[in-house]
């Protein structure tokens, strides 16, 4: 269903059409785990202006309207349990949070599926519009994902491979973007950060029971010569 793309948040700017350019915009900054969950939060952004025309005067209003499904269906989202209102001189703002969620939870058109030691993410962004050409900035939609290890391959339309591990989206709310990236699943060595940890504070208990071993060396006393006279000295002095 269209109308649920991005949780339903891209269908408010499908409502707002008509009343403001540049009315709405999304930002989601996401990490990508080993598991195949994702945390990080979902920014939206509806101009004051546009948000007025729909009966919206405050962030809780909007929260409140998505969770009802008033504007879209997309009560649903789980997306919605975890906001934080805001809002600026031009925006009313949502702040939402996910931890350790399916990538489903936020849009689900979306997937993140884990394949042996790769994660593979396919993205596809959908305002639910009609197909028709737009002639008016409905707004922009923003989307950076953080993987555990390397990008291995990024296929697609306006997305960009911006750091070795880092993908970023972007684009106008009224086009499509669709996009798939494959990563590795694990860090650049494919082992877990706490096994250097242990390896290190191995090596410094090493080296400290060495630097004790060669210090008591040295300070033992040294033999005197009575202590070292072999058996043939010692007989011949008792002669």
């Amino acid at each position: 269903n269209a109308i649920r793309r991005s949780g339903g948040m891209l269908a408010i700017a499908g409502l707002a059409v008509v009343v403001l350019s540049s009315c709405m915009n999304l930002n989601y900054t996401l990490v990508a785990n080993p598991d195949a969950t994702v945390s990080g939060t979902l920014q939206l952004q509806v101009a004051k202006e546009a948000a007025s025309m729909l009966g919206i005067a405050t962030a809780e209003d909007l929260e409140a309207k998505l969770k009802s499904g008033e504007l879209t269906d997309a009560g649903n989202s789980k997306v919605l349990d975890s906001c934080v209102p805001g809002s600026d001189d031009t925006y009313i703002i949502l702040n939402c949070g996910v931890t350790n969620a399916p990538l489903t939870d936020i849009d689900d058109g979306w997937s993140l599926v884990r394949e042996g030691d790769t994660l593979v993410m396919h993205v596809m962004t959908d305002s639910g519009a009609t197909g028709e050409e737009s002639t008016v900035d409905l707004g922009a939609v923003s989307i950076t994902v953080t993987f555990p290890g390397d990008i291995i391959s990024v296929e697609g339309n306006g997305v960009t491979k911006t750091a070795p591990d880092t993908i970023v989206a972007k684009g106008s709310i009224d086009e499509t973007l669709d996009f798939t990236v494959t990563a590795s699943a694990a860090g650049a060595s494919g082992m877990n950060p706490i096994w250097f940890l242990l390896a290190g504070f191995i090596v410094v208990i090493g080296g400290l029971a060495l630097l004790l071993f060669m210090r008591r060396r040295r300070e033992e006393p040294a033999a005197s010569p009575a202590d070292t006279a072999s058996p043939s000295d010692t007989a011949e002095q008792i002669d």
